[in-house]
């Protein structure tokens, strides 16, 4: 038992000795834009997100294992309004003899745990470009929202229905790049991510425009590319 203890401490040691300028942690933040069916917004259409461009958010974890190759773990965070304006619309002129508004309380609300390695290509003594992909865990709610209509022909024929946030989770995946600049015992960073997954949202609750509950089932493949900057600390 003593002669594993003592091999652990050594290894500890080595470990610490070598990850001079290897190992680093960092926060980033910056917009997260909708893509595909995520931006979509036709009623019609199932797919459709009516994700608006939102914020996100990243922590990441890397240790370089050679001068150009290493692992990440990133932890992140998105949120995408939905978007009012086109639900609306697009409930109009589906039913033309309606005045809608529509009011969202919860935005999609995403995030994960991600891993994979990544590839350093030094410019310079300080300046470096990376390019990363990662696998892992991806989660999110769908939002909630509050519509309500009024007819115009009888302003006293007036409802209320509703959309009820739902949570789902999959296999996610992140393919980015971006730029790494050490001042000191820090950097500056800058990085481009593409994230896609495709989560099934089950028993997704409500109330239509017929005013019966409803319970449905449904598909929505979430993809977003994010722009985030920030600072790392290294280790």
């Amino acid at each position: 038992m003593k002669k594993i203890i003592i091999g652990l401490l050594f290894l500890t040691q080595v470990a610490f000795g070598q990850s001079n300028n290897r190992q680093f942690i960092g926060l980033s933040i910056g917009p997260s834009f909708p893509l595909s069916d995520f931006s979509k917004s036709q009623l019609g259409d199932s797919t459709s997100g009516f994700a608006k461009t939102g914020i996100a958010m990243s922590f990441n974890y890397a240790y370089r294992v050679s001068h150009n190759f290493g692992f990440q773990l990133i932890i992140n965070y998105s949120s995408n309004s939905l978007n009012n304006s086109k639900y609306k619309k697009e409930l109009e002129s589906e039913h033309p003899n309606y005045g809608v508004s529509v009011e969202s309380t919860k935005n999609w609300s995403s995030g994960g745990l991600f891993l994979g390695p990544y590839l350093r290509f030094p410019i310079s003594e300080n300046f470096s470009w990376d390019i990363r992909t990662l696998a892992g865990y991806f989660g999110s709610y769908s939002p909630n929202a509050t519509i309500r209509t009024t007819n115009k022909n009888d302003l006293n024929d007036k409802g209320e229905y509703y959309l009820v946030s739902s949570r789902a989770s999959n296999f996610g995946y992140i393919l980015g790049t971006g730029f790494k600049y050490k001042v000191g015992s820090y950097y500056v960073m800058l990085f481009g991510d593409y994230l896609q997954s495709t989560l099934k949202f089950k028993d997704v609750t409500g109330w239509d425009l017929d005013g019966e509950p409803y319970n449905v089932t449904f598909n929505q493949r979430i993809s977003h590319f994010t722009v985030t900057g920030g600072v790392g600390y290294i280790l």
